[in-house]
């Protein structure tokens, strides 16, 4: 029988709404709107009929964190697995979602790796040169298309950002123990219509112990640059262009399949390349209410892995997207529309053992969407949008997500939403990995998703943050560890049953003389039904919450930025070695200390000196993999 949501949870999640804030600031005077993530139409969060968190500038800043993960662990919903070491595979999920349903977008081009199973590893996003992000939960294929089914993690950088980008460069040097060196450049320079932004950071770290078998560090580099152009050729016509690379160089951990099924020190890496390039031209006719947009996006990943330096193999993973949308205002109503089309290309490569492994593979998708909103009273808001897939080797898909916003009074609105969401199959579940070990299943059907949302959202004049609670359908489930007896082999499966998963977020925040207090927490009840057999998805807690305090302890010079981020129990599998089964292991819950202390030295100058794992806690988010050990790093900046 499901566990249904408990007593307990509720109870938390509504004496957090009267007690305990949230980590980023929304005040009356200070209304933010959600231009990239929620909608193609600018709506403001109070009126967004959906669970989303938003970190600003100085929200990171304050921070002092190093990779994307340290900002966003903590979040509502969010359930992060790394395999130790920085540069380690770092997983997302969300809602309890799978790792490929959460789609990533780095100024608005996608970034999840078509090569790797279409997730994102967020061990290879830095903060640096990051100044929102921007988290909304749930589904959202009718605003983004295939992949979208746990929600949408938007990443805008320094060359992203249009508005109030003043001229200036900002330089950073940091160092730390475990060999740990970072460095960081931002440029921006406005010439009449011509405005450019630039950055580059460096991150290179000897890392840490991984296998709790052996002593050797998994070292860990990383370089990447973005490149911003934006020309407003006239009153009626802006093009804007950005270019963004990533090259990695990451040391990992080998698996003992004889004696213990646990990591062992391996001579393994990978080198990584990401490319990501958009154009974008935006026609805006003068005394009309009419606009409209085109822009091309192109993804790149490419990963080759070395195995005590002969090759291990290696995928690339492409997407091209050419997108042409239209506006319109009339009344209080914003309409769009428009069509899309997609290709992604897959190419794998590797040495002919067992079977041969290289491949290439391609699909394409023709989409047509709509989307409107506006107000139906005074004090009632309506969103909705709709998209029509039509994919090269799947049927047509339809997704959907529609919500209402009512404004109760001054500081309360409550909201609803329901939304349907798919995913496609990834090119390795179809058409296999290595032929010894994983063979693919060509008839795999898309995954979809149906959720709905009931929250409230709070905003008074220090305090606000929102409620929600979800309830969400997973049909045709993809179970990509199936053993095929007849040839003694893994593949992948639609699973014979529904997953469910249903949970509470909260999150709130309070501004006070002494400093901005936030608290967040989530209840997750994730659930598999495989052909009546109901089990508890792995990786996923059932808690989870975070602390954080940000202040100037009362000076204008210094800062300090606390964080403490809860990860309840959860569950693994681990694989002994043949003969012995699987087994399914409960991880111990954890809780993580970060502390950022800033200095101001004068206009110029400012130093920092930030602590991950201040306690140096012990933990593990996958079988086996030991986390990251306390790391320290003192950083200087200058800006001009």
């Amino acid at each position: 029988m499901r566990t249904q949501l408990t007593r307990a949870a509720v109870a938390t999640a509504v004496l957090s709404c009267f007690s305990t804030p949230s980590f980023s600031q929304n005040t009356d005077s200070e209304i933010e709107t959600l231009t990239v993530t929620g909608s193609r139409l600018p709506i403001q969060l109070t009126k967004l009929p959906g669970s989303v968190s938003v970190l600003t500038e100085s929200d990171i800043k304050a921070s002092g964190a190093i990779q994307l993960i340290d900002l966003i662990r903590g979040l509502p919903s969010v359930s992060l697995s790394q395999s130790g070491s920085p540069g380690g595979l770092t997983e997302v999920r969300v809602r309890g979602s799978e790792t490929n349903h959460l789609l990533v977008l780095i100024d608005g081009v996608v970034a999840n790796d078509v090569g790797q199973g279409s997730l994102v590893d967020l061990a290879h996003l830095n903060s640096a040169n990051v100044v929102r992000i921007e988290l909304l939960r749930g589904p959202q294929s009718a605003r983004w298309g295939s992949g979208a089914i746990g929600g949408v993690l938007s990443i805008t950088t320094k060359a992203g950002q249009f508005d109030n980008a003043s001229s200036g460069v900002t330089l950073t040097a940091g160092a730390g123990n475990q060999g740990t060196y970072t460095g960081s450049i931002n440029a921006t320079s406005q010439i009449d219509k011509l405005g450019v932004t630039a950055y580059a950071n460096y991150f290179n770290t000897d890392g840490d112990n991984v296998s709790r078998m052996g002593s050797e560090d998994d070292g860990y580099q990383n370089v990447t640059a973005g490149v911003n152009a934006n020309y407003a050729f006239n009153d009626e016509h802006t093009f804007i262009g950005n270019l963004r690379t990533v090259n990695y160089e990451n040391q990992y951990d080998g698996t003992d399949f004889v004696t213990t099924g646990l990591p062992t020190d391996s001579d393994n890496v990978t080198d990584g390349t990401q490319l990501s390039a958009k154009l974008r031209w935006e026609f805006a006719p003068n005394a009309t209410a009419y606009r409209s947009a085109l822009s091309l996006q192109y993804r790149k990943d490419e990963n080759d892995n070395t195995t005590s330096g002969l090759n291990a193999g290696g995928t690339t993973g492409e997407r091209l997207e050419l997108n042409w949308t239209s506006f319109y205002n009339f009344d209080n109503w914003q309409v769009a529309g428009g069509v899309e089309y997609l290709q992604r290309l897959f190419a794998q490569r590797g040495p002919i053992g067992f079977g041969d492994p290289n491949q290439k593979q391609h699909d394409n998708t023709y989409s047509v969407f709509a989307e409107a909103n506006g107000e139906l009273s005074d004090n009632v808001f309506a969103t909705l949008s709709v998209r029509h897939d039509s994919n090269s080797e799947f049927d047509n898909a339809i997704s959907y997500r529609g919500g209402l916003t009512w404004q109760l009074n001054k500081h309360y609105a409550a909201f609803a939403s329901l939304g349907r969401a798919v995913k496609t199959p990834t090119f390795t579940e179809r058409f296999g990995f290595f032929p010894a070990s994983f063979i693919g299943n060509p008839n795999l059907q898309p995954e979809t998703s149906e959720e709905w949302e009931v929250g409230v959202k709070a905003n008074w004049a220090n305090i606000s943050g929102q409620v929600s609670y979800y309830h969400t359908d997973l049909e045709d489930e993809i179970n990509g560890f199936v053993f095929i007896p007849d040839l003694g082999t893994f593949s992948a499966d639609n699973v014979a049953g529904d997953s469910n998963r249903e949970g509470v977020d909260v999150e709130l925040t309070w501004s006070t003389d002494y400093g901005n207090l936030g608290a967040s927490y989530s209840y997750l009840d994730a659930e598999q039904d495989n052909a009546g057999i109901v089990t508890t998805e792995l990786r996923r807690a059932r808690h989870q919450g975070a602390l954080t305090y940000m202040s100037n302890l009362g000076t204008k010079r210094f800062s300090l930025y606390a964080k403490l981020a809860y990860t309840g129990t959860r569950f693994d599998t681990f694989f002994p070695p043949f003969p012995a089964s699987p087994e399914t292991l409960a991880l111990s819950a954890y809780t993580l200390a970060t502390v950022n202390l800033g200095y101001q030295i004068d206009e110029k100058w400012q130093l920092a000196l930030k602590v991950n794992n201040v306690f140096d806690t012990d933990y593990e988010d996958i079988v086996g993999f030991a986390g990251q050990e306390r790391r320290a790093l003192l950083s200087v900046t200058y800006s001009m």
